[in-house]
């Protein structure tokens, strides 16, 4: 196995090679543990990792091992990250941030400046919790149940069940108990389940509203809660000073990967790609022993440059087809066995939403695909009758290039629906002006302020209408001014 620890010091060359048009190739593992996808996604993956395995020599058993060892990367990415995120947070306790998001958080990336945030680490092998929600008042939100995998399996919130006051018991796989009158119920294909709520505030001093929602959020065991009783929220003032965790690498990955596929086992769907990581010793509970540490750490360099490759490659071909925004697909939050594209999300946008409750265009180029920097002058114009379709509300976020805020002093992070004092142009246009320092007139008060060098821009569409769905309503181009 020592040929795997100098395998590290080349794989730069190889990924890059990987990124070549796909051929006959095929790698030595069974096609299953690669999982299902859209195309050009599977014969690139396919393609790859064949390219990959032949770069590595050796005997076919070593081959395999290793091609095994990097499919199971890329399908273990999505409940590593999960597992992972919710470790974070108390076990079947709702826990609220009373406050919107600044730069100053580094707790998630990519956040949104439109809604607060709800979280909780919610564990069903005791049984059945019931969720409890208020009634908003028509007030936006949604409380998104994830399972062990990342796959959103379903919605409360005002899209799915409205926004009046309702009870919806939360039933681990198998269970055949009765329930309560009154009470909904929803399966959750997994013990583990991840609770990420958003609720809308419309200014600041709409705060204090949008908190009294969050305090009456509330999970609670079915016993008690027949019993009566309810379990009282945690709502906090401010996030707390917890970065990111980044993802494991080499064997602590594939540890990991062992307690998340033991703890919530996988689909019986996925049983032919878990007989082919068996061949690499990865499988639930279980990795390969000491020897293996090089096979490991250059499978799991392997499949990250695989993935991020792949998300490359999906994010040219949306270019094209989105007005340069990068629009991820609809398996995004439903994943099935598109486990390729799974591991894209989780290490790009870990929680996103369905999209028929959110779509997320990102751009990070402009209309002719140069990188966005600060030192020039772009624009963004909705024509009158093309603002964003939207049943909810819509917004257009600048993020530094880490998908941060980006801190600045007018503390204007996004513009949308809520951004008091827009102008319209005399045709009804709305023009929003991003660059780094403030243009000249009325255009001011439709400046998005942006860094000094590269960025990103994230727009979010909140229950989009069919016409997002569809394709037929694009996001307009981000347009570089001259000068």
């Amino acid at each position: 196995m020592r040929r795997f620890a100098a395998l590290i010091a080349v794989l730069a060359p190889l990924a890059a090679a990987a990124a070549a048009p796909a051929q006959a190739q095929r790698p030595s593992i069974p096609p299953c543990a690669l999982g299902k996808g859209d195309e050009p996604l599977r014969s690139f993956y396919t393609g790859a990792l064949a390219r990959v395995e032949r770069g590595i020599g050796g005997s076919r058993t070593e081959r395999q091992e290793f091609s095994a060892a990097v499919a199971a990367y890329v399908y273990g990415l999505a409940p590593v990250a999960v597992r992972q995120t919710v470790q974070r947070f108390p076990e079947n306790q709702v826990v609220s941030i009373g406050t919107l998001v600044d730069p100053a958080v580094r707790t998630i990336v990519f956040p949104n400046v439109d809604t607060t945030y709800t979280v909780g680490r919610l564990n069903l092998a005791a049984g059945p919790l019931v969720i409890d929600a208020p009634d908003t008042g028509g007030r936006y939100y949604v409380i998104q149940l994830l399972d062990a995998y990342s796959n959103t399996f379903a919605y409360v919130g005002r899209r799915t069940t409205g926004t009046q006051s309702g009870s919806y018991a939360l039933v681990p796989p198998g269970y055949a108990g009765p329930l309560p009158a009154g009470v909904k119920r929803i399966d959750s294909p997994t013990n583990l389940v991840w609770l990420l709520g958003r609720t809308l505030v419309r200014s600041e001093a709409d705060l204090p509203a949008a908190r009294l929602v969050m305090s009456r959020y509330r999970v609670t065991g079915l016993a008690s809660w027949a019993a009566g009783a309810r379990q009282e929220s945690l709502l906090l003032p401010a996030f707390p000073p917890s970065p990111p965790l980044p993802i494991p690498t080499g064997r602590a990955f594939y540890d990991a990967l062992a307690v998340a596929l033991a703890e919530s086992p996988p689909p019986p769907g996925d049983a032919c790609a878990l007989r082919a990581f068996a061949a690499a010793g990865i499988g639930p509970g279980r990795a390969p022993g000491p020897e293996a540490d090089g096979l490991l750490a250059a499978a799991a360099q392997a499949g990250n440059r695989i993935v991020r490759r792949a998300e490359a490659l999906a994010n040219r071909i949306s270019r094209g087809l989105n007005n340069g925004w990068l629009v991820p697909r609809g398996y995004v939050g439903n994943y099935g066995r598109h486990w390729l594209g799974r591991a894209i999300i989780a290490l790009v946008g870990l929680g996103a939403n369905t999209p028929p409750e959110t779509v997320y265009p990102i751009a990070i180029t402009d209309s002719r695909g140069r990188a966005l920097s600060g030192r020039h002058r772009y624009r963004v114009r909705f024509e009158r009758g093309e603002l964003p379709p939207v049943d909810a509300f819509w917004s257009l976020t600048m993020y530094l290039d880490d998908l941060y805020l980006f801190d600045h002093p007018s503390r204007r992070y996004s513009v949308g629906d809520r951004t008091p004092g827009l102008r319209r142009g005399s045709d009804g246009s709305l023009t929003i002006h991003i660059q780094r320092r403030p243009p000249r007139g009325a255009a001011r008060a439709n400046w998005l302020p942006a860094p000094a060098g590269r960025f990103r821009l994230g727009m979010r569409l909140y229950e989009p209408r069919r016409s997002v769905l569809r394709g037929s309503w694009l996001p307009p181009a981000v347009r570089r001014l001259p000068g």
